[in-house]
């Protein structure tokens, strides 16, 4: 099958959607499949390019046996509505470009955001004739809805209309939890294309990952210390300052060290707001390599992740998969009708409290270091809850229902030749 996949991250983009885009395509191509991918040039998590691609329009590069088209996309300095919205509508018409450079292809999938990328699947899949699959990684524009960040801008119900046109005219539209599909459903989408696709993780390979002791050994500081830590993206979404507040309520035990590790459109504020609580025992560090990243998940005594109330409520963060390959202790702040509070809680397999339940998180925290023993059943149970994320599987499925597709296809074309 001659496949095509786009998404507007890819390797050596380590961080997000880049991560699930690009191991889809080196699965594929595993599987003896010619594929193709359309994306931009390297720009995350960092938000910067490196030196070599820059003022690059094209170029085509090859990967683990994939044909790479990169396009030129901008990358905003200071990131804000209008900028990312800038970012978006570049990569889109440089995609553009690079869709007609690898010509025909039988299938098309891609990894959105951003959501009007499902816009050129239509269109190229009208052109070719091929199957249209569209894996919603996450759902962007309700999202900011939710969060106040688009306000009344005319352009919200446009960019609402063609997300459903697209959804639509696909073959099938894919998203990562239950809860974004149900959200998905509410667009007015036939449930026989709607597909939960979970994302995935080889968990014996995660779990090898990462030297014991290296973070530690790169940051002395911490050396002796309880590590309470968050590492990712660090936007409005996460609503990272109840982590500053939680630190404050541990300011008396100097044998307890929180860190927020990453970039991201919130990471100001956060610093500005550590600074007006004065926090002694909190410190920032910037976006880890990956090699670094599975050092700190090694070192680390409690992994955090926190989720503000009405960004959704429908996400269920795809690190929390590497972390659970890992068997480390996850301790979620999140709303109680969330999709990850919901997990964490009834499959027991961290410690869960109300967003913003400082009081509840100070005393889990506080039974945890007198009880550090007490809580291995959460590392154990999130080990066994990851198996059925494993990578074989969830992605044999996704061919499966490919496969289907392209059988439909072409019983449809016989049927049409036998009419004519």
């Amino acid at each position: 099958m001659r496949l095509l996949v786009s998404s507007m991250t890819f390797a050596p983009d380590h961080s997000g959607i880049a991560l699930y885009a690009t191991d889809f395509a080196v699965y594929a191509a595993e599987q003896g499949h010619d594929v193709t991918m359309v994306t931009g040039f390297s720009w995350y998590p960092k938000w910067q390019k490196r030196p070599e691609d820059r003022r690059k329009l094209f170029r085509t590069d090859f990967y683990k046996g994939i044909k790479v088209l990169r396009g030129y996309l901008y990358v905003p300095k200071k990131v804000t509505t209008v900028t990312r919205m800038v970012q978006e509508i570049t990569f889109l018409l440089f995609a553009f470009f690079n869709f007609l450079r690898a010509g025909k292809h039988d299938a098309i999938v891609l990894f959105t955001t951003p959501i009007n990328l499902g816009l050129l699947g239509v269109l190229f899949r009208k052109i070719w004739g091929a199957k249209l699959i569209i894996n919603v990684q996450d759902l962007q524009l309700d999202a900011a809805k939710s969060l106040g960040m688009l306000g009344k801008l005319p352009i919200v119900e446009t960019m609402g209309a063609l997300e459903k046109y697209s959804y639509r005219k696909s073959d099938m539209v894919a998203s990562i939890s239950t809860a974004m599909t149900d959200l998905i459903r509410q667009k007015d989408i036939s449930d026989d294309k709607i597909y939960l696709w979970p994302n995935w993780i080889s968990v014996a390979d995660a779990n090898m990952q990462g030297r014991e002791l290296a973070f530690r050994q790169k940051f002395p500081q911490y050396r002796d210390k309880i590590i309470v830590g968050y590492a990712g993206n660090v936007g409005i979404k996460q609503g990272l300052s109840v982590l500053i507040d939680l630190s404050k309520r541990f300011e008396d035990q100097p044998n307890l060290i929180f860190l927020i590790i990453g970039q991201g459109g919130d990471i100001d504020n956060l610093k500005r707001y550590a600074q007006q609580q004065q926090v002694k025992n909190l410190d920032f560090i910037d976006f880890l390599s990956q090699e670094d990243y599975f050092h700190f998940l090694t070192d680390a005594d409690i992994v955090f992740l926190s989720q503000k109330k009405d960004s959704g409520d429908v996400y269920f963060p795809s690190k929390l998969l590497g972390i659970m390959a890992k068997q480390k202790l996850i301790m979620v702040s999140a709303d109680k009708e969330s999709e990850i509070y919901r997990v964490i809680n009834s499959n027991k397999v961290g410690l869960s409290a109300d967003f913003g339940d400082i009081d509840h998180m100070e005393q889990l925290l506080h039974h945890y270091l007198r009880d550090t023993p007490a809580f291995d059943n959460y590392k154990n149970n999130a080990y066994r809850f990851v198996q059925q994320y494993d990578r074989q599987p969830v992605l044999q499925d996704v061919f499966n229902q490919l496969e289907r597709l392209q059988a439909n296809l072409k019983i449809s074309t016989n049927q049409e030749v036998v009419a004519s």
